[in-house]
C-alpha cells in the first residue's frame, strides 16, 4: 500500500457513524450464523436463531445435566461433541470474518459507510465477554459456563487456557484492523465508525429491533 488513501476513505463523520450502526447487527447476526448453521446441520431439534443467540429443544436442560455431571442423560438429549461444535462455530465465524474484514480494507478501504470497517471493530468486542471470566479466575473461582469459548473448554475438556488465548487472539484481531487504516487517516474512520456501533448499533439492535425481528 503506498500510502494514498482511496477516494472511498472520504467520506463523512456522519457517514461512518451510519455505517459503524449498520455494521452492528450484521457482525452479530453473523456470528450468530455461524452457530445456527452448525447446529442444523447436525440437525437439533427446534433450532432457531435470535437476535443475539441461537437456542435449541432441550438446550437448557443438556445444560443442567451436564453441569450436574450426569453425562449419560445429556448425552441422551445432545451429543456434547456436537454442541461443543455448534458452540465453537460463532467465534470461528468471527475470526474468518475479521480476516475477510481486514483484506477488504486493505484492498479497498471501508467504503464511503465504512460498513465492512465497522464489522471488522464490532466483532473483535467480543473478547469484552470475556474480561468477567479472566477477572473471576484470577480471583480464585471455578467458571464453567458464559461467553461461547467458556461452553467449550467444558464440554470439550480443553484447559481453560485457551478462553486467555481466544481473548489475546480478538486483541491481534484489533490491532490488524486498525493498521489496515492508512496511517493519516484512522482517527477519522475509526473513531466515528466505532461510536456509531458500539453507542448507535448496539444500543438499538440489542434493546429494539433485534427482539422485534427476530425475538
Amino acid at each position: 500500500m503506498d500510502g494514498t488513501a482511496p477516494k472511498a476513505w472520504s467520506g463523512s463523520w456522519v457517514a461512518a457513524v451510519a455505517g459503524g450502526a449498520f455494521a452492528f447487527p450484521i457482525a452479530v447476526l453473523l456470528h450468530e450464523l455461524g452457530h445456527f448453521l452448525a447446529f442444523s446441520t447436525f440437525g437439533f431439534p427446534g433450532t432457531v436463531l435470535r437476535s443475539t443467540s441461537v437456542s435449541w429443544t432441550g438446550s437448557g436442560e443438556f445444560r443442567r445435566l451436564f453441569l450436574a455431571g450426569d453425562l449419560e442423560a445429556a448425552a441422551a438429549i445432545a451429543e456434547p461433541w456436537q454442541v461443543a461444535v455448534g458452540v465453537a462455530a460463532g467465534p470461528m465465524a468471527s475470526y474468518v470474518l475479521v480476516i475477510a474484514c481486514v483484506l477488504a480494507i486493505r484492498r479497498f478501504g471501508p467504503g464511503p459507510f465504512s460498513v465492512v470497517l465497522g464489522i471488522g471493530l464490532v466483532t473483535p468486542m467480543r473478547w469484552l465477554a470475556l474480561i468477567p471470566f479472566v477477572s473471576l479466575r484470577l480471583r480464585g473461582y471455578q467458571v464453567t459456563w458464559g461467553p461461547d469459548e467458556v461452553i467449550v473448554t467444558t464440554l470439550a475438556g480443553l484447559p481453560q487456557a485457551f478462553v486467555i488465548l481466544s481473548g489475546v487472539l480478538y486483541l491481534i484481531a484489533c490491532w490488524f484492523i486498525v493498521v489496515a487504516v492508512p496511517r493519516g487517516r484512522r482517527v477519522r474512520a475509526i473513531v466515528p465508525t466505532f461510536v456509531g456501533a458500539a453507542v448507535v448499533g448496539g444500543p438499538l439492535w440489542v434493546l429494539w429491533l433485534g427482539p422485534i425481528l427476530l425475538p
